[in-house]
């Protein structure tokens, strides 16, 4: 984390801030962070690369508000022509970390209602990473059907282009659906 003029610091290909010093400050309390991240991890072979965003973070009364705004390119396939296509995403949500230890103390807190709680924790080092909310929102703003394009070249052809049967592309199914000569 670098300091910025603007009140701002810098991530680095990195989604974990330490927020110790935010947790000792009254309810309220803001800070601010731009973010860059070269490649990011979505799934075991799915990635999305030149993540850009912000991240603000406020302190509320058991709980740090995290909103985040970015911009990314995840490669996907084209649904009609099947080539790889660079998509641009935007994504931009907010999520309450709990926190789960005293700053002061170290000690756990604990609650009743712990067990019903499914907000993501505050670490015991007072850390929090935002990367799980972040790739769960960048898979939920994927296309369901990515077409690569107004100029995209549709379905790979087979066959004569004078045979219009094949034109469509499944032209050599057809011949799967001609009765059977041999017998």
């Amino acid at each position: 984390m670098s300091p910025q003029g603007t009140g701002q610091m810098e991530l680095v290909n990195d989604t974990v801030i330490n927020v110790a010093a935010l947790l000792r400050e009254l309810t309220g309390a803001t800070r601010a962070y731009r973010f860059s991240l070269d490649r990011f991890r979505l799934d075991d072979d799915f990635s999305s690369e030149g993540v850009r965003g912000r991240v603000s973070l406020t302190r509320l009364s058991d709980a740090i508000l995290v909103v985040v705004a970015a911009r990314m390119r995840v490669l996907l396939e084209c649904q009609r022509c099947l080539n790889e296509v660079l998509q641009p995403v935007e994504i931009a949500f907010e999520e309450q970390f709990r926190a789960a230890y005293d700053v002061r103390s170290g000690a756990a807190i604990t609650s009743e209602v712990d067990s019903f709680d499914e907000r993501p924790v505050v670490t015991e080092n007072h850390e929090l990473d935002f990367s799980e909310p972040m790739r769960q929102e960048i898979i939920i703003a994927l296309p369901m059907r990515p077409v690569c394009g107004d100029e995209c070249p549709g379905p790979p052809q087979f066959g004569d282009d004078d045979d219009d049967d094949n034109l469509v592309g499944f032209g050599v199914l057809a011949t799967l659906l001609e009765p059977d000569t041999e017998n």
